[in-house]
């Protein structure tokens, strides 16, 4: 089951707002929606998963919600708001929205929610199933998990592979030391691999539509690069729908133009921003300043001194006290290689020389 479209008459910040989920008129299998942090990312998310919403007194809903590999979760959260009327598109047949989680195939997979107990319990389950259904030595077994795992995360350099599955029926790792390592104890970043993008692969889940929240979060940058390619794979290769919400440069830079939704805030609405000529293969810097609408790649107390370094060169003032005191303050922070100072120093150059031939 794949989103074409979605409308939301009026829940949290979006007010008669609609989102597009096709490229020429077909479902994509992976869509990433980006925007600053108060555009609704989450929210949209929310808007999807939630498949029971009541409230149980003043601003409080408790939500039936779903979280990784465990479909009955319960959380309280507090919101001003009751969820009101929207509508979801599914291949041409429009949904009211609560027609459409009643479903019941919607997977939302959170934030630093790395649950290593349901993503054990994921895998003991596959095991099982190969070893007491298949009649598949365990040895053969632990040696085709480890395979899936290695073929899946090939260029994401983890120093640990899986190990095997002991009498306690507890999972564990082993690092290049060939030592021991419970699942909880994997660093971040290889638990947000593991209980989330190597579980959904375990559990061959299909036909769903799964929803990530920031997939970066724990992640190094050289994995965020690859991480998308992960999940589209996944989808293609079962039928799946995965939006994905994220804040991360590299991931919107792994996202082709046709799949990638911008969220900007406009007044009191939500827009929706998808006309890019491109976005695929991007640099992060070009990302943050094209894409994510950043207005400097500095820390705001650098680039007003760098402003203010450019000002008095454009007014013939590199030779005063105050220029020749930023300059050096700065090459002592950013090194005298800085593009922006050996830039200045060029244009230096260039306006003395002007000098010269204007005596």
């Amino acid at each position: 089951m794949k989103i074409q479209e979605i409308h939301i008459e009026d829940y949290k910040i979006f007010k008669d707002f609609k989102i597009d989920f096709t490229d020429n008129g077909e479902p994509l299998d992976i869509i990433v929606v980006a925007g600053i942090n108060g555009s609704g990312k989450s929210s949209l998310l929310e808007f999807i998963a939630i498949p029971y919403l009541s409230l149980t007194g003043k601003n409080k809903i408790v939500r039936k919600g779903f979280s990784p590999i465990n479909k009955e979760n319960i959380q309280t959260v507090t919101q001003a708001n009751p969820l009101n009327e929207g509508q979801i598109t599914v291949n041409g047949v429009i949904y009211d929205r609560k027609e459409f989680t009643s479903r019941g195939n919607t997977l939302f997979l959170k934030p630093y929610n790395n649950d290593t107990n349901s993503s054990k319990n994921a895998i003991v389950k596959y095991i099982d199933k190969l070893v007491f259904e298949k009649d598949i030595k365990s040895s053969e077994v632990y040696s085709s998990v480890r395979e899936k795992l290695n073929n899946l995360f090939m260029d994401f350099d983890l120093q640990v592979e899986f190990n095997l599955l002991d009498k306690d029926r507890n999972i564990f790792f082993k690092n290049e030391k060939s030592e021991r390592i419970p699942i909880s104890q994997l660093s971040g970043g290889e638990k947000e691999l593991i209980t989330k993008a190597f579980t959904l692969y375990v559990l061959d889940i299909r036909d769903e539509t799964i929803l990530i929240d920031e997939p970066e979060s724990s992640l190094h940058p050289n994995w965020q690069n690859r991480i998308l390619k992960i999940y589209e794979d996944f989808a293609k290769e079962n039928n799946n729908q995965i939006i994905i919400a994220t804040h991360s440069p590299h991931i919107i830079a792994s996202a082709k133009k046709e799949s990638l939704r911008v969220l900007v805030k406009k007044g009191d609405r939500i827009d929706v921003v998808s006309d890019f000529d491109g976005s695929y293969g991007y640099e992060v810097q070009k990302v943050l300043l094209e894409i994510m609408d950043l207005t400097s790649l500095r820390i705001p107390g650098v680039d007003k001194k760098i402003d203010r370094l450019y000002e008095l060169v454009h007014n013939n003032q590199y030779g005063s006290d105050e220029f020749i005191e930023l300059q050096s303050g700065l090459e002592n922070l950013l090194g005298r290689n800085d593009k922006d100072l050996m830039l200045m120093r060029l244009e230096i150059a260039k306006r003395k020389k002007m000098d010269e031939k204007n005596k």
